[in-house]
């Protein structure tokens, strides 16, 4: 059975705008990473994947996750891809997600390590979901 997801329609063309958004954000990342700005890092890749994963949806479905829920856009990302790798992304891509909440309203302040430690999550997503968007 297939998970009911709120989805917005996008002309399949525009996915190439959220690439560019992905694009700009990873590069923010990198920046922040050089800089020591351990949050920033972590939402800027957050925000990143997302865009990243709205561009896959949108070539190949031509719509995107927008539900409350951030997790849907990882099972959005199924509905497009079916491979063993598109499983893997989903699944770093929740794993990316999952921070969101806590990096964005949550006191917590992340180290060095745990933002270098995600940050190559995000690498590999993007670097794979730039495969797909060829």
């Amino acid at each position: 059975m297939v998970k009911q997801i709120s989805t917005k329609s996008i002309q399949k063309n525009e996915y190439k705008n959220y690439q560019d958004k992905g694009k700009q954000f990873f590069d923010v990342m990198l920046i922040c990473l050089q800089d020591g700005e351990w949050d920033a890092v972590l939402l800027n890749g957050i925000h990143a994947c997302i865009s990243f994963n709205d561009a896959i949806t949108t070539l190949y479905l031509g719509k995107r996750s927008s539900g409350k829920a951030h997790q849907d856009c990882a099972h959005l990302l199924l509905q497009a891809l079916s491979s063993t790798e598109a499983k893997r992304n989903a699944d770093r891509l929740i794993e990316i997600i999952n921070l969101k909440n806590l990096v964005e309203y949550e006191p917590r302040r992340f180290t060095q390590d745990a933002a270098h430690d995600f940050a190559k999550k995000v690498e590999r997503f993007t670097s794979w979901a730039q495969t797909v968007l060829v």
